[in-house]
C-alpha cells in the first residue's frame, strides 16, 4: 500500500471514530498500525575530545615474595688487570738453617813452604810453613792434600834453588803428572816454578818429590820454595 493511500485510509478511520467517542460508546475499536517510518539520516560525527593528561603515579606497592634463583649464566669476559698493590711489610726472619754438609762449600785452598832447605828426598816433600790452610787441605805431617769433593783443583809450586839442581815430579794418587828440571846458578839464588790443573775425585791425593836426588831446593828468611792449590769447580 503506497503512503498517500495509507493517508487516506487513516483519514477515513478517524472520522468514523473521533476523539472521545471510545468513552462514550464505552468501546474502542484498534485502529490498524501504522507503517514503520523512514529511519532518520545519521547525524554527522561530533569533534574528538582532547585526550586527558596522565595522572600522577599510585602508591608504592607492597614488596613481592623472594623468587627462585635462576641458573647460573656463562662466565663474563676476563677483564683487565687491575693495579698493582703496595708491596707487604717484610716478614719476619725464618729460623736458623741446619748446617750444610762439607761437600755444599764451593772453594777450598792451601799455601805452605818449606822450613829449612834441602828437604829429604824420601817421599812426599814436606812443607811445614803454613801460610794459609783452613781448609786443611794440606796434611803437614805427610806432606800430601787430600780432595776434600769431587772437582777440579790447580796446583802450583814456586822454588828457589840454590848450590845444587833441582829436578821436582808432580804426584797424583801415585801417578806422576809433571816434571820440574831446573839448573842452579853458581854462587847465586835462582827461581823455578811449575802448575796443574787436576780432576780429583773426593779423597785423592797428590804431593811433590824430589826427582833422583836433585835436590836444590832452598829456603831461609829472605827466600822461600813453597806449594799452594785451590778447588777451582
Amino acid at each position: 500500500m503506497g503512503r498517500p493511500m495509507f493517508l487516506i485510509v487513516l483519514f477515513l478511520v478517524m472520522m468514523e471514530n473521533p476523539p472521545g467517542s471510545c468513552e462514550q460508546q464505552k468501546e474502542c475499536i484498534a485502529g490498524i498500525p501504522g507503517i514503520p517510518g523512514t529511519p532518520g539520516i545519521n547525524g554527522q560525527h561530533g569533534v574528538s575530545g582532547k585526550d586527558g593528561k596522565d595522572g600522577e603515579p599510585g602508591p608504592k606497592g607492597e614488596k613481592g615474595e623472594t623468587g627462585e634463583r635462576g641458573p647460573h649464566g656463562p662466565p663474563g669476559k676476563v677483564g683487565p688487570p687491575g693495579i698493582a698493590g703496595m708491596p707487604g711489610l717484610a716478614g719476619r726472619p725464618g729460623p736458623k738453617g741446619e748446617p750444610g754438609s762439607s761437600s755444599s762449600r764451593t772453594s777450598y785452598a792451601f799455601h805452605v813452604g818449606l822450613k829449612t832447605a834441602s828437604p829429604s828426598t824420601i817421599g812426599p816433600i814436606k812443607f811445614e810453613k803454613i801460610f794459609y790452610n783452613d781448609d786443611e787441605l794440606y796434611n803437614v805431617e805427610t806432606g800430601m792434600i787430600t780432595s776434600p769433593v769431587d772437582g777440579l783443583y790447580f796446583l802450583t809450586f814456586h822454588i828457589t834453588v840454590y848450590s845444587k839442581n833441582v829436578h821436582l815430579v808432580l804426584k797424583h794418587n801415585g801417578r806422576s803428572v809433571q816434571y820440574m828440571y831446573h839448573v842452579s846458578t853458581p854462587s847465586a839464588t835462582s827461581q823455578a816454578s811449575g802448575a796443574s790443573i787436576l780432576k780429583m775425585a773426593k779423597g785423592e791425593q797428590a804431593w811433590l818429590e824430589v826427582y833422583q836426588e836433585k835436590n836444590g831446593l832452598y829456603a831461609d828468611s829472605n827466600d822461600d820454595s813453597t806449594f799452594s792449590g785451590f778447588l777451582i769447580s
